[in-house]
C-alpha cells in the first residue's frame, strides 16, 4: 500500500478528485490537507510536507519553472460581494455586472485584511455590516465565505484567477542529490495516477501507470504461455517424427527384399499374400 500527500488552498474543492482516486485506488491512501489562509503552498512543497499541491494564482502568471511542474486546471471568475439590498442585486445570478458600473462602488483592499487579521472572512464581515464598500473575490472564495446577509454577482473588467496542480520537477541541470524531493516525485507512481484523475482520464486508460503496468504484466504472461506452447509442440513433433522415421527405416532395412531378392507380386495366390492383404484392411 502506498500513500500520496496533497495540500490545497482555501476555496479549492478537491472532493471529486479525491473520491475518484479513492475509488480507483482502494489499496492506496490519499492524504488531503487544507491549508490555512495565508499559507504558502509552494513553500510547503519545497519543505517536503506534501508531494503535490492545488494552488491559486493570478491568471496568466503561472509559477511553472524548471524546478516546478504546473498543470492549470481551470480559471475562476471574479465576483463582487455586496450587502443585501445593494444595487448589484438588480443583476441576475448569471449576469455580469459591467465594469463601469462596478467601478463606481467603493471597494475594500484585500491588503488591509491579512490572514493574521481575519483575512477574507473579516473583509466579508465588513461588507455585510453595510459600511458601503464591496469586495472583489474569486468566485470560490465568495462561496466559501458566503453569508445570509451578503450576495455575490459576476463582474466584468476584473482579473481572473487560476487553479492548478503543482509538484516538484527534476531540473536536468542539477545533480539528483541536490533535488531529492523532485527525484522522489518523479519516481512516485501515484503522482502520475493523480494527474490522470484530475485530467479526467478513464480508470482503464492505458496512459495510467497502473493500467500500463498491468497490461505489460499480462503481455509478459501471454508471451511466456505462447513460448511454452511452442516448445511443447516442437518436442511433440520431434518425438513423433523420430518414431515414424525409425519404423520406416527399420521396415525398409529388413525383409527379404533388403537381401536383394525380387519382391513378390501383390496379386499372388499363396497364403502369404492373403495374410498381407488381410492385415492391410484391419
Amino acid at each position: 500500500m502506498a500513500s500520496l500527500h496533497l495540500i490545497h488552498v482555501p476555496g479549492v474543492m478537491p472532493g471529486k478528485w479525491i473520491e475518484r482516486f479513492t475509488a480507483t485506488h482502494p489499496q492506496d491512501t490519499l492524504h488531503a490537507r487544507p491549508l490555512p489562509e495565508g499559507a504558502d503552498a509552494l513553500a510547503e512543497l519545497a519543505a517536503g510536507r506534501a508531494r503535490m499541491a492545488l494552488l491559486r494564482y493570478p491568471a496568466g502568471e503561472s509559477p511553472a519553472s524548471p524546478r516546478l511542474h504546473v498543470i492549470e486546471l481551470y480559471e475562476e471568475r471574479p465576483v463582487v460581494v455586496v450587502p443585501r439590498e445593494h444595487d448589484a442585486e438588480y443583476y441576475g445570478e448569471q449576469e455580469e455586472i459591467p465594469a463601469e458600473v462596478a467601478a463606481a462602488w467603493p471597494r475594500l483592499d484585500p491588503a488591509d485584511f491579512p490572514a493574521s487579521q481575519g483575512g477574507v472572512a473579516a473583509m466579508v464581515e465588513v461588507v455585510a455590516s453595510g459600511a458601503g464598500a464591496i469586495a472583489v473575490l474569486p468566485q470560490s472564495l465568495a462561496r466559501l465565505h458566503g453569508r445570509k446577509d451578503t450576495v455575490w454577482r459576476y463582474v466584468a473588467g476584473e482579473p481572473a484567477t487560476a487553479v492548478a496542480l503543482a509538484w516538484p520537477r527534476v531540473d536536468p541541470s542539477l545533480p539528483d542529490e541536490q533535488q531529492p524531493l523532485a527525484v522522489q516525485a518523479a519516481e512516485d507512481p501515484l503522482v502520475e495516477e493523480f494527474i490522470g484523475v484530475v485530467r479526467g482520464r478513464r480508470a482503464g486508460s492505458s496512459r495510467q501507470p497502473s493500467v500500463r503496468e498491468r497490461e505489460q504484466a499480462e503481455a509478459r504472461v501471454r508471451a511466456k504461455e505462447r513460448s511454452r506452447s511452442a516448445g511443447a509442440a516442437g518436442k511433440s513433433g520431434n518425438k513423433t517424427g523420430g518414431k515414424s522415421g525409425g519404423k520406416t527405416s527399420g521396415k525398409q532395412g529388413s525383409g527379404k527384399s533388403g537381401r536383394g531378392s525380387a519382391p513378390k507380386r501383390s496379386g499372388g495366390s499363396g497364403k502369404g499374400g492373403a495374410r498381407r492383404r488381410g492385415r492391410g484392411h484391419r
